[in-house]
């Protein structure tokens, strides 16, 4: 396998040797459980039974998830499961039996070919949750057509309306002008979201974005980039930046903060003013609710 799943494009053979991301061709996961503090079109009322997989392709200097983003085989921070293909199906019927309203992969794109063998083998036995691909947005156009009536419901970041930006605090390059386009062909493969009439998800495309402290402009360029998509697109506006991880240094001083009410505001009131209807808008303490320790028996204080 030449891995270009994400849009480092190593092309690289995880059988022989590691990618960008730092992984092998096996699956590592740090945590599954029932989460309620997703968002309420994903939660139902037990939770979202979402699969935390180890490692990530980027490197935010502010990631929350830091424990387990910056996990991979040269720097194994975290105690990590090792399963292969027929474990993580039994997962996903194992959330199911507890009552998850859905199956929600966050960081998947090193683990892909895995997850798709994984869903195909489910549905043959008649699994019928939606499959939820929660990402970072720098997946590869190729990754997202692969995915296509495999995943469900894409729950992309859209973290910056600027590729400096992002070079700068992801080290990644091109992220905002490449996120564009994921975020067009996700659009375009599932369409807006559907929900069923108890209000859960179905199918079609929720987009995140983290407003950041001192870069509101870059959210401005975002929120107007997704009204140019359609502006019936369910966004979830988070406010719930807070320091962690290589944000702390002192070379980011803008980002040793939470986000003031006057920014968030700013974004919100253009937001509306864009025309967007299907907003989520989070309270100002959300910081304080969503941090999680993967450590800890409950990763989630919920």
């Amino acid at each position: 396998m030449n891995c270009n799943l994400c849009n480092f494009k190593c092309n690289v053979n995880r059988n022989e040797r590691l990618g960008a991301c730092g992984i092998d061709n096996s699956i590592y996961i740090c945590h599954y459980g029932l989460h309620k503090g997703e968002e309420p079109f994903l939660t139902g009322k037990q939770g979202s039974g979402t699969i935390f997989f180890a490692g990530c392709t980027l490197r935010c200097i502010f990631c929350q998830n830091y424990q387990i983003s910056r996990w991979n085989l040269k720097n194994q921070c975290i105690s990590v499961k090792k399963l292969d293909i027929q474990g993580l199906e039994k997962i996903f019927w194992e959330l199911k039996k507890i009552g998850a309203a859905n199956i929600n992969l966050v960081s998947p794109t090193p683990y892909v070919y895995s997850i798709i063998e994984a869903v195909n083998i489910a549905r043959k036995k008649g699994f019928d949750l939606p499959i939820v691909y929660n990402t970072h947005g720098y997946d590869s156009i190729e990754t997202v057509t692969l995915l296509n009536g495999i995943v469900d419901i894409y729950l992309p970041d859209l973290k910056y309306g600027d590729d400096a930006i992002g070079e700068k605090f992801s080290k990644a390059r091109g992220i905002y002008s490449h996120g564009k386009k994921i975020i067009k062909a996700m659009y375009d493969q599932v369409g807006l979201l559907q929900k069923d009439e108890n209000d859960i998800a179905r199918k079609g495309i929720a987009i995140r974005h983290l407003v950041i402290p001192g870069h509101i402009e870059s959210s401005l360029q975002v929120l107007d980039f997704i009204e140019s998509v359609d502006r019936e697109i369910q966004i979830s506006l988070m406010s719930q930046y807070h320091p962690a991880g290589d944000a702390m240094e002192e070379k980011y001083p803008e980002l040793k903060r939470t986000l003031s009410y006057e920014e968030y505001n700013k974004v919100v009131d253009y937001a509306y003013a864009l025309g967007f209807k299907n907003l989520l808008i989070q309270e100002m303490e959300s910081h304080r609710h969503y941090l999680p320790d993967f450590n800890r028996e409950g990763v989630f204080e919920e």
